[in-house]
Order: structure tokens, then C-alpha cells, then sequence
């Protein structure tokens, strides 16, 4: 993953409204049919979405974008700084998946602006997805050291209290979503082995823990039931397994990939906990090349996964500069109205094929 940069915490979202007016019974039948048609297309559980996902692969790929990460992407879908937005204005054509970071750390909006985004990313069609970048519990920034195997110690302590505090914000978050009839794909930490990051300075064993504590919170104390459980690393080899929480814990294995390799070094550790347990598996970042090579041609990750890793789902375009997407390659389009690629062609509705 790239380095993070500051948000800027000034950027409005405004979602609207129009006035309601009567109708004839015969125009307001047919209008519910309109709104209720695009629904039967979408994951209304989160064994429905994980059904969805796990019927991608071998031939039929699943195409993602980060909409926001921690810069000063508005959450809004429709708004220019949204790459979700940014994808479809240079394409035509919306993801098929869509991630909306909830940065814990900056603040840079109100959780209802991210509520909201999630739910109109779903309204859209698209697969939602939602990271968590939280704050360091130690009280420092997200890239200073932190004793965060305190959060497991069972006494009472500051480090643990911090933390708990952000998990019962992103579980009303999350509760929120489920209110409204949202199911995400959920990434409780971004590339679990990062020792940039707080939370894999302690190591695999602690991050590891770490993740098992936001699964059960979220699921037993919360009873939250509209997750599909996602994890992934950096594509460091060896990390998927050193990081793994566990059959029990994980619904997505995914794995990052930069630069001109589209490397999966995993692949066959990876194949194998899809065929015996039923994982989805994926690229959960992808950034095709770097700020100063030359533009690529889309369609290589298409040509990569069909002939190297026809087991992965799909991808998820990292988001932060368009040297990474479609947004700054050649053939976006072409990748993007590939039969074999799955997005949002209209718009509204998923593609059936």
C-alpha cells in the first residue's frame, strides 16, 4: 500500500430529497416495480453476498475499486474526488465493488456521511465494501509503535478502553448499514503484516488476535449478521498464512499486488482453503504499475487472471492516483466492458452475466 497522506477535512457531502407528490394508484404501482426491480439483484444477507462472490473466478471476474481511502475523497459516490465517480466519468462504467474507508484516525467526516455512501453504493448496485483505519489506541499517530497486545488483557487499561471505544462506533456504524437492509464485504484491518501501521508492530500472533477480537465483538457481543468477513496482507510471500486468523474467522482471502509482476505468490495456499472451505480469494488491492513507468494496458490483469489465477474472484483497484486504475492506463474501457469482467453497466443494476 502507498504511504499515507493528510485529508483534507473541509469537503461537504449533501444527499437530497425531493418533495413528494400524489400520484394515481396505477403510477404508483408501476413506480414501486421500478424501485423494487433492482433489488432482486442484490445480496440481501451476507450468505447471499458470499454466494455472489464465490460464484466469480474462471472467466467471470469480479472488477473493485477503492472509492475512498484517507486522502480527501468525499464518501459520496457522485462526487468528483470519489473514485467510484473518477472510474465512471473516464469509463461509463461503475465497479462492480466499491470500498468506503471509515478513517478513525483524521475524522475528516461525520460517520453518517460514510453510512451513507455505503448505502448508496449499494443502491447503485455495486458490491459494498467498508475498511476500518483506526486510530492508535496508544495515543500516538497510525504509524507509531503501540503495546496493543494490552487490548487482550482481560484487566481494565487505557489501550484497550481506546479501542473498544472506536469498536462501539464502528459497530453502530455497521448496525446502521443493517437497519438499512446493507450487507458489506468488511476489512477489520488493511493489510494485516504492514509494520507501518500500529496494529502489525507487534507482530503476526497479536495482529492475528486482533482481528479475532473485532469478529467476535461484532458477531457475538453485537450480533451483527450483514458482514462478510474480509482479510488481507501485502504481497509479501508468506503472509497470507503468517497473518491467516483462521477458517472460522475469515470469509475473503485477498492479498495486495503493485508494480508490473501482478504477483500471488500464495496462489496454490490460497486455491486450496477455496476448495476445502469455501473462501473467495482476490486481489483486495491492485495498483498495476508505478507513478513513473509507462501507461499499461488494462487488459493484462484480465490475461493474468485467465491464464495465471483463474481461481481469484476479481480485483480491487487501489485508489490514490490514477497511475494505479483504469483512470491512468490504456484500454480502462475495454477491461471494463470485457464480457468476461463484471461491473455496473447501467448504471443501476448489476450485469447478469
Amino acid at each position: 500500500m502507498p504511504a499515507r497522506n493528510t485529508p483534507l477535512n473541509n469537503v461537504g457531502i449533501r444527499l437530497s430529497i425531493g418533495p413528494a407528490r400524489p400520484v394515481a394508484r396505477e403510477a404508483l404501482l408501476v413506480a414501486l416495480v421500478l424501485v423494487l426491480l433492482p433489488w432482486t439483484c442484490r445480496a440481501k444477507s451476507a450468505k447471499d453476498l458470499l454466494e455472489t462472490l464465490r460464484g466469480m473466478g474462471h472467466g467471470k471476474f469480479l472488477f473493485g475499486q477503492v472509492a475512498t481511502w484517507v486522502h480527501n475523497e468525499n464518501p459520496n459516490p457522485d462526487h468528483p474526488s470519489n473514485w467510484v465517480r473518477k472510474v465512471r466519468d473516464h469509463t461509463g462504467v461503475l465497479p462492480r465493488y466499491a470500498c468506503i474507508t471509515y478513517d478513525f484516525e483524521d475524522n475528516p467526516f461525520p460517520d453518517l456521511a460514510w453510512n451513507r455512501a455505503v448505502k448508496a453504493i449499494h443502491a447503485r448496485g455495486m458490491i459494498p465494501g467498508v475498511y476500518t483505519f483506526w486510530a492508535n489506541p496508544c495515543g500516538g499517530a497510525w504509524n507509531d509503535p503501540c503495546a496493543s497486545e494490552a487490548i487482550q488483557d482481560p484487566a481494565p487499561n487505557p489501550v484497550k478502553a481506546h479501542f473498544y471505544a472506536q469498536l462501539d462506533r464502528m459497530a453502530a456504524n455497521l448496525r446502521w448499514l443493517k437497519d438499512e437492509g446493507v450487507t458489506v464485504v468488511y476489512t477489520p484491518f488493511v493489510e494485516s503484516d504492514d509494520r507501518n501501521k500500529w496494529h502489525a508492530k507487534q507482530g503476526s500472533t497479536n495482529v492475528i488476535e486482533l482481528y479475532r477480537i473485532v469478529h467476535r465483538y461484532f458477531s457475538d457481543t453485537k450480533g451483527l449478521d450483514n458482514i462478510v468477513w474480509a482479510y488481507h496482507t501485502t504481497q509479501r510471500n508468506g503472509a497470507l498464512q503468517a497473518c491467516y486468523p483462521g477458517d472460522a474467522y475469515v470469509d475473503v482471502i485477498g492479498k495486495s499486488a503493485y508494480g508490473s509482476g501482478l504477483v500471488f505468490d500464495e496462489y496454490t495456499w490460497a486455491v486450496e482453503k477455496k476448495r476445502s472451505k469455501g473462501k473467495v480469494i482476490w486481489w483486495a488491492e491492485l495498483g498495476i504499475r508505478g507513478r513513473q513507468e509507462p501507461p499499461r494496458d488494462c487488459l493484462d490483469v484480465w490475461r493474468k487472471l485467465e491464464t495465471t489465477f483463474p481461481e481469484l474472484a476479481g480485483f480491487v483497484f487501489w485508489s490514490d492516483e490514477g497511475f494505479y486504475n483504469v483512470v491512468g492506463n490504456r484500454n480502462g474501457t475495454e477491461l471494463m466492458t470485457h464480457p468476461g469482467i463484471v461491473t455496473v453497466r447501467d448504471g443501476r443494476q448489476p450485469d447478469k452475466n
